[in-house]
């Protein structure tokens, strides 16, 4: 069983302390404001250690919490140290004061057993006011847990941004002729394998590296929503800041310092724009163009980012084009490589997100495309059909009450008409009455707006724990041609519908599906508005009667 004990550590009477093990043990040191975590074998002569190192006297620290338990060796307290550190950084109740996460790489027979034992510790955390969550799935859903670079990434994660970092170091992209240029680094995954993790990994570690912490790098992001959560993360990350993470735009802004950047690293460059169908944002491309003397009609932000770095690092999926301003896929390996000595590429396969596993994702392109021939099913994963929007409904909401992070989500196949009048909703299925989602920024941690239905562009790289897929009259299912096809009078993203050929504006609506389909981790369930489409998913995803 797990103990924690709390001593005044400002009277430094650390000797007369009664501990429930005199063994080793997990402590907390803080001040209400800040906290410093670690293990030992022996509490009393760690405490008074720390009563004259340098953490006591910047700090003031006031409070030890000692946390034993009845069967802790040094492995598990090293790995409870670890998970305190990374859990208690991402609940924002103190400013964690540790460099670093404890020991990187923790494996032992029993470890499965003591991370159980830690789910139900958080109540006695929570109980002693050291953490502000009061739910321990709201730490484990919120991106300061998520994308911390502090995050223990996996194996190839790891190998990538090894092999990212010494493509940099040896000058193997290195432009080797006069007039060539320096190749980009092209990192490769579909959604799920973890390419933003390994870009903020990336960042943190250039930026603490003692050959590049001298570096001028940025990190962009395209998506503003994306931008925004990422924004956040870096804020509790000390020695890291908000204006780490910019837009494309940023970096032609005379306050940016026309300077070029010595290493740009570009999360999501899918997500890079041209000119085509912008509207509200036409001026502010068409300015950033002027101040890098570009031709707005022939030139996009993979130019910028081209123009401004020394060198650049570009994560990317192929298959998440969602809009004709957006970098498609044979434009976009043309640009890269157009430099005369190409592209250095990386690839990660693994799955992270969804736990269907690596199969999952290209089994949802080849069903929406047409090109699955057999059902296939997923161990783990909740991947199912509903012909009742009311049932879905009912069990989606169920899993977010359960676990957080349960959302509605569709493309883009009813107006936006409570944009301008809050009072009407926009969409109506079975008599259920909802709203498009509100605001970009955020929306995914705000209670206040969990009912509303996700857009692709607030949801673009996020991740749900469930995902309520419903795809509108937008998709319909034409039984003579044998093929799904797409209603423009039911599609209302001018984004991607003005002027632009039938066909292409189908290939994007599909590829706005297949996204909102692998979001989330969990599970995925979805409804047809149409019921001939209906009935040709049925035979790919458990229908739900």
């Amino acid at each position: 069983m797990l103990h924690i004990n709390s001593y005044d550590f400002s009277k430094r009477e650390f000797s007369s302390w009664k501990l429930e093990n005199d063994y080793h043990a997990v402590y907390i040191l803080e001040n209400g404001k800040h906290a410093y975590i670690g293990e030992s074998t022996d509490v009393h002569d760690r405490a008074k250690q720390h009563d004259v190192d340098k953490i006591k006297k910047n700090y003031k620290l006031q409070n030890m919490h000692v946390i034993t338990h009845d069967d802790f060796e040094e492995t598990p307290a090293k790995h409870y140290e670890r998970i305190l550190i990374k859990i208690m950084r991402a609940d924002g109740k103190f400013k964690i004061l540790n460099k670093n996460d404890g020991q990187i790489k923790i494996h032992y027979k029993r470890k499965k057993f003591f991370e159980s034992e830690f789910d139900n510790f958080w109540s006695k955390l929570t109980a002693k006011g050291l953490v502000n969550q009061k739910q321990f799935f709201s730490i484990l859903n919120s991106n300061n847990y998520k994308y911390s670079p502090y995050t223990n990434i996996n194996s190839e994660q790891e190998s990538a941004l090894n092999s990212i970092v010494k493509v940099l170091t040896s000058g193997e992209t290195h432009a080797h002729n006069t007039g060539f240029k320096d190749r980009p680094v092209l990192v490769n995954g579909d959604a799920g394998m973890g390419k933003t993790i390994v870009a903020t990994s990336l960042f943190y570690h250039l930026k603490f590296d003692k050959k590049s912490q001298d570096k001028k790098i940025a990190l962009i992001i395209p998506n503003p929503s994306m931008r925004h959560e990422i924004q956040q993360v870096f804020k509790t990350v000390k020695g890291l800041y908000k204006n780490n993470v910019i837009s494309p735009t940023d970096i032609t802004k005379k306050d940016c310092n026309l300077k070029d950047y010595d290493i740009i690293i570009c999360d999501e460059a899918h997500k890079l724009r041209n000119i085509k169908n912008q509207f509200m944002y036409k001026k502010n491309f068409m300015d950033a163009c002027e101040r890098l003397n570009l031709d707005y009609t022939k030139c996009d932000e993979l130019d910028w980012i081209f123009e401004k770095s020394k060198s650049c690092i570009l994560f990317y999926d192929n298959k998440q084009s969602v809009c004709p301003s957006e970098l498609d896929k044979t434009y976009f390996e043309q640009r890269i490589n157009d430099r005369q000595m190409g592209v250095r590429s990386i690839e990660l396969k693994k799955q992270q997100r969804v736990k269907a596993g690596r199969g999952y994702v290209p089994y949802i392109y080849d069903v929406l495309f047409q090109k699955a021939k057999q059902k296939k099913n997923f161990k783990k994963y909740e991947f199912m059909l509903y012909s009742s929007f009311a049932e879905m409904h009912k069990n989606l909401f169920k899993k977010n009450k359960e676990i957080g992070l349960s959302r509605l989500c569709s493309g883009y196949p009813w107006k936006y008409i409570s944009k301008k009048d809050e009072s009407l909703f926009d969409i109506e299925i079975e008599g259920i009455f909802i709203k498009w989602n509100k605001r970009t920024n955020g929306w995914l941690s705000n209670p206040k707006h969990e009912k509303e239905m996700g857009s692709i562009y607030t949801l673009a790289g996020l991740d749900l724990n469930y995902a309520g897929v419903v795809i509108g009259p937008d998709l319909y299912f034409d039984k003579q041609d044998n093929k799904i096809k797409v209603n423009l009078n039911h599609f209302f993203d001018n984004k991607v519908k003005k002027g632009t050929a039938t066909e292409t504006v189908r290939e994007y609506v599909l590829n706005t599906y297949a996204v909102l389909l692998t979001r989330a981790i969990e599970g995925t369930y979805v409804y047809v508005c149409d019921n001939d489409l209906r009935e040709y998913l049925s035979k790919f995803i458990d229908n739900i009667n």
